[in-house]
């Protein structure tokens, strides 16, 4: 059977550069479907424009972008030209399910789908299956302003002290959800080999503590300018 970890894995290679919060919410929905029995991986994240005029162009065999041909032959999947999908901001993904093994990519939107997607909102997400013009039953989309925008404002918020191995808590969790590790609060060695995967591929000191920078990388939390 595949593994939550291995969801996780292709599922940020796919996603890209998607706001922190985007990512934290869709391991914590990969993991909370994985423990219903269902498969849940993503597809398809940030988009470049380009990257969009293709998936524009099918079901468009004329359209035409920049002096450019992207139109091609099947069925139309989107109505968001370039410049008009949240997918260039980084607020939206799209999913599907796989078989057991891993093996296999399941589109049929049945029980299980909607179960994910059931489970997508409850975090946060706002469902394309939803829409009553065009559905897209493969779309999630973390919304600008929701409830949650507290929760995530301090979840971007530097905590005030380092985290390191023996750490545990809440902050704990919300770091290994941005590294892939299993969320137990428990800073152990599989989340500090993480932090330093982490660290190496942003260019930062590799220690393995998640000190202010490190954070801030992480979640993007840019302190506010002094007046």
């Amino acid at each position: 059977m595949i593994s939550v970890q291995t969801l996780k894995d292709r599922s940020e290679r796919n996603m890209g550069k998607v706001q922190p919060v985007v990512k934290e919410k869709v391991f914590e929905l990969i993991e909370r479907a994985y423990e219903r029995g269902i498969f849940a991986q993503i597809s398809s994240g940030h988009r470049t424009w380009e990257e969009q005029a293709h998936l524009y162009g099918k079901g468009r065999p004329d359209y035409y972008w920049k002096g450019k041909r992207y139109g091609h032959s099947g069925s139309i999947v989107t109505y968001a030209p370039p410049g008009k999908s949240n997918h260039h901001s980084g607020r939206a993904v799209d999913f599907f399910l796989v078989s057991a093994d891993g093996k296999n990519a399941l589109w049929t939107v049945n029980a299980n789908w909607r179960e994910v997607a059931k489970i997508a909102k409850s975090l946060g997400f706002q469902w394309g299956g939803d829409w009553t013009s065009f559905k897209d039953y493969a779309h999630l989309e973390w919304p600008p302003v929701t409830k949650d925008v507290k929760e995530v404002q301090n979840a971007r918020m530097y905590p005030g002290a380092p985290l390191y191995f023996g750490s545990r808590g809440v902050n704990v969790k919300r770091v290994q959800r941005m590294v892939g590790t299993e969320d137990d609060g428990r800073f152990g060695p599989k989340t500090e080999a993480a932090v330093c995967s982490f660290q190496q591929q942003h260019r930062l000191e590799v220690d393995g503590v998640v000190g202010p920078i490190t954070w801030r990388t992480m979640f993007g939390y840019k302190p506010p300018k002094k007046r």
